[in-house]
């Protein structure tokens, strides 16, 4: 039952990024006020922000940090979570193997570190590009593995 309760979240939680790639800009004025503030204290000499609505009560701050990374808060009731994109030529090598083998013929599409409450994993959104002229991503799935690139699951979405 705890398992199905897990994938349940996972599942709910992987939708939600599908969502963060097409979100809708949106001003900070249109932005609650705690989640503006909240972003405010967490980086409070960060200019250059672009928010996002993801869902009707979730929201993404994505924005370039001090050393250049690019960086996303997303706010909810439930709490904040922290993504810090990897660039592709630092992708651990124990997760594009895993990719590789796991699904020959996917492309990873973005890779970030993730901490939700205090714990840290990596989350890895990979899919197929198909399409003549435009490539469009299809048949995605979100892998998350710990910090030192052992496998913990993988989420169809």
């Amino acid at each position: 039952m705890k398992k199905i309760i897990i994938l349940a979240a996972i599942a709910l939680l992987s939708q939600s990024l599908l969502f963060a790639q097409n979100g809708k800009a949106v001003s900070d004025k249109d932005v609650p006020e705690r989640y503006v503030k909240d972003f405010k204290r967490l980086s409070p000499d960060t200019k250059n922000v672009e928010w996002y609505l993801i869902d009707t009560l979730i929201y993404d701050a994505t924005f370039r940090n001090e050393n250049g990374t690019q960086t996303s808060y997303r706010f909810s009731p439930k709490g904040t979570e922290t993504r810090w994109y990897v660039e592709e030529k630092y992708y651990p090598h124990a997760i594009v193997a895993k990719v590789q083998t796991e699904h020959p013929g996917y492309k990873i599409k973005e890779l970030y570190t993730l901490m939700i409450k205090n714990k840290v994993t990596y989350q890895v959104l990979v899919g197929q590009r198909k399409g003549l002229f435009v490539k469009k991503w299809k048949h995605m799935r979100i892998m998350n593995f710990e910090t030192d690139g052992k496998f913990i699951d993988e989420v169809e979405l």
